[in-house]
């Protein structure tokens, strides 16, 4: 895979209420950034995610095995993207998220 960009992936923890039945934030972790191939979308690519389309900006092929340790990549909602000089390019909501079994990578769409 060639490597064009770093991600890094933010997950949630805690949360809920307190015992006063106020609500209490989440607290966000992000981890370590790893490389990736990170691709423009050049088509136009709509999904329909939490009642409202979203366009995508980018698509994201990491490596199964440089996936942060505790990170479940099914509960993450976003990522933090650099590209490959390490400029920062935000932090996008995922999209889509595909496994690509036979070649051992991970799709994610934002």
């Amino acid at each position: 895979m060639v490597r064009t960009g770093y991600i890094a992936f933010i997950t949630e923890s805690g949360g809920g209420q307190d015992t006063d039945g106020d609500p209490v934030s989440a607290n966000k972790v992000t981890s370590a950034f790893v490389a990736c191939n990170l691709q423009v979308v050049k088509k136009e690519y709509k999904v329909w995610v939490e009642g409202q389309f979203k366009d995508a900006k980018y698509s994201v092929y990491v490596d199964n095995d440089q996936i942060p340790d505790g990170v479940e990549i099914t509960t993450v909602k976003e990522v933090h993207l650099q590209d490959n000089k390490q400029l920062d390019l935000g932090v996008y909501q995922i999209q889509n998220i595909e496994f690509l079994r036979l070649l051992a990578q991970t799709k994610i769409v934002v």
